[in-house]
């Protein structure tokens, strides 16, 4: 599967940051659906060496400095906790994941919507009130 970041990723040369800024995606999720369940991931599955993550490794070890944030509310919602439980991921993968809570981020200055910045390259993403994406927009002048 292609999307503007699998392509924008493949072709970085310098950086990519990511930040998500919603507190739940995807809740029809199978994975998320079976997390709630009392699925626990176990880290020596090749599922998680593949995919996103294999695209991750990839990147990174072209010397691509990879950074996501993840802004939070508090308490954290289930699926922030899932997210959590599965960061181990992208940080084997190469990432440098980082929490902020809301209340710590006040000062800070964010877009409205999730995104990426790659090279340059920023790629916004729009996601509907229940957590589904809608679209991924690409720009290459942020």
């Amino acid at each position: 599967m292609t999307s503007p970041v699998h392509d924008a990723l493949a072709r970085a040369e310098r950086s990519a940051v990511h930040w998500e800024l919603r507190d739940q995606y995807t809740p029809d999720d199978p994975t998320f659906r079976a997390w709630l369940d009392e699925w626990r991931p176990d880290e020596s599955e090749e599922r998680w060496r593949s995919g996103w993550y294999a695209l991750t490794a990839e990147t990174a070890a072209r010397g691509v400095e990879i950074r996501r944030a993840r802004l939070v509310s508090e308490p954290v919602t289930d699926y922030i906790k899932y997210e959590h439980s599965l960061t181990f991921a992208n940080v084997a993968a190469g990432e440098r994941v980082r929490w902020l809570s809301r209340a710590a981020a006040k000062d800070l200055l964010f877009p409205a919507l999730d995104g990426w910045l790659i090279d340059g390259t920023l790629i916004l993403h729009h996601w509907d009130g229940a957590g589904r994406p809608v679209t991924a927009h690409g720009n290459a002048t942020p």
